[in-house]
């Protein structure tokens, strides 16, 4: 099940407010011996909103700043 969140992280230094859609890790299922089921679907954040302060950088940062982003709140939500 989704969930929207907004949070604060710094990255470099620098404190953003970011937002998005986090989907939670789903574990495993196999329903009989065959081994028919459903795979692990790991967790993923499609993140939609970076600010500072009030400004909205999402269009701005470079794509490791971004991936960089993703990867925090994935682990923030995972504790």
């Amino acid at each position: 099940m989704s969930k929207e969140i907004e949070l604060g992280i710094t990255v470099s230094e620098v404190y953003l407010t970011v937002s998005g859609t986090y989907y939670p890790e789903e574990p495993e299922e196999r329903y009989d011996n065959n081994m028919s089921g459903t795979p692990i679907s790991y967790a993923e954040f499609e993140l939609t909103s970076v600010k500072i302060e009030d400004v909205e950088i999402i269009d701005i940062i470079s794509d490791s700043i971004f991936d960089s982003i993703v990867e925090m709140v994935i682990e923030n939500q995972k504790d």
